[in-house]
């Protein structure tokens, strides 16, 4: 079984086995700086945590377009959150080919889990707007996401690890981010980059 069919195992009781500290989600999404209108692509979506946050800052005339490799998290997803502001989309980041270009693309929970990192990283890149910021983020510690991955029973994710904030800094350095935010506590993890 792959990580996409293992997320797909999963879909249906993923919002009864994770928590998310709306508070902390918050505080990260203030450091985005979102405006009502901006259009935010969410890699990763899963069952869609993160898009009510997002939809109360871009408001109605806002975008917010929901990518997922495992397309039974993306149909929980749709049925929770189905405003018309709000696009749907199954694909894999690091091969897809999406239309329009961002002001904030957010990775919540979702970066230990990519495979091929610097390819994720170089494809979101090209759908990000001048000027537009990359955000990978998570409302718990790295230490706590990475002893949540290393004690699971399932080989899947077991070896999926977030690296320090300042590694994944020099990933986004690399392709010619300028990395305005790091947060690497017993809080939370932040990265955040400009293009």
């Amino acid at each position: 079984m792959g990580c996409r069919e293992f997320f797909n195992s999963l879909a249906e009781k993923w919002d009864d086995m994770c928590t998310h500290d709306a508070e902390k989600i918050s505080r990260i999404l203030d450091m985005a700086e979102l405006k009502e209108g901006d259009k935010v692509l969410d890699v990763g979506t899963g069952t869609g945590v993160m898009i009510p946050f997002l939809q109360e800052r871009v408001g109605a005339r806002g975008l917010i377009t929901a990518v997922d490799v495992a397309e039974n998290m993306l149909k929980i997803a749709q049925r929770k959150n189905g405003a018309p502001n709000v696009a749907f989309i199954h694909a894999d980041i690091t091969t897809a080919d999406l239309e329009g270009s961002f002001d904030l693309i957010i990775c919540y929970s979702v970066f230990p889990h990519f495979k091929d990192r610097q390819q994720a990283i170089k494809n979101m890149y090209r759908f990000l707007k001048p000027g537009g910021r990359m955000l990978i983020c998570h409302s718990q510690s790295r230490k706590e996401i990475n002893e949540l991955h290393m004690n699971s029973a399932s080989k899947e994710i077991n070896r999926d690890h977030l690296p320090p904030a300042a590694v994944v800094g020099e990933y986004l350095k690399e392709h010619g981010m300028k990395v305005l935010a790091e947060v690497d506590n017993e809080e939370m993890f932040v990265v955040m980059a400009q293009r």
